[in-house]
């Protein structure tokens, strides 16, 4: 809208300005006319010097009319200057409000990279929040990695030597089992109490084989 304004304002002045030089060719071709009159004139007085008194009444006219063209053209300059005066205060008051539209139309642009500004100002702020709170929540889970890095050698350890307790009691259960076998090959009567017993201890085994797995 306001270069629309801007460029109206601009053919308008460029308008006045063809009309003050229309208006100034106007008073060149009256300024010829005038000394094309003059000329005459002059020639005239040549002409007719040494019929002074015979031709007095045309000089007398001639005189007339050059004061008459003089007055016309007075008139024509006098009206040119007023509506070159007038048409240069017009071009100032047209320049005046180009330049108030055109100050404004700059500080409309200044309050908007100001505000685009700012908001860049305030995303980078937040990028730098948000890398930062990447940066902590990567320390945290180096820091968890370590921890389950630890934790997982703990659980190894413990897993060893659950298994090497493991291997002793069935060593140490295989004795016993061995043992209560030849006490049976005596006495055959605790055969079966014998039989449960040991199927109870396997079941036991079992059990703690695979809560040891879990773990």
């Amino acid at each position: 809208k306001h270069e629309a304004k801007i460029k109206s304002l601009t053919d308008y002045m460029q308008n006045m300005e063809q009309k003050r030089r229309q208006l100034e060719e106007s008073q060149d071709s009256l300024n010829e006319e005038l000394a094309k009159l003059r000329a005459q004139e002059k020639m005239h007085e040549v002409s007719f010097k040494d019929k002074e008194k015979e031709h007095l009444t045309r000089l007398q006219d001639a005189e007339e009319m050059k004061k008459a063209l003089e007055q016309q053209m007075e008139s024509h300059r006098e009206a040119h200057q007023k509506q070159l005066s007038r048409l240069r205060d017009e071009i100032e008051e047209k320049q005046k409000i180009i330049d108030e539209i055109r100050e404004y139309k700059l500080q409309l642009e200044q309050d908007k990279l100001t505000a685009d500004y700012d908001k860049l100002k305030i995303e980078d702020q937040e990028r730098e929040m948000k890398l930062e709170k990447l940066i902590l929540l990567n320390d945290k889970r180096e820091q968890a990695r370590e921890d389950l890095k630890g934790l997982e050698e703990t659980v190894a350890r413990e897993l060893q030597t659950l298994h090497n307790l493991r291997k002793l009691f069935v060593q140490d259960l295989t004795t016993r089992v061995k043992k209560s076998v030849e006490l049976d090959s005596d006495d055959g009567g605790g055969s079966a109490a014998q039989k449960q017993k040991i199927s109870f201890l396997e079941n036991n085994l079992e059990q703690l084989t695979k809560v040891h797995k879990q773990v």
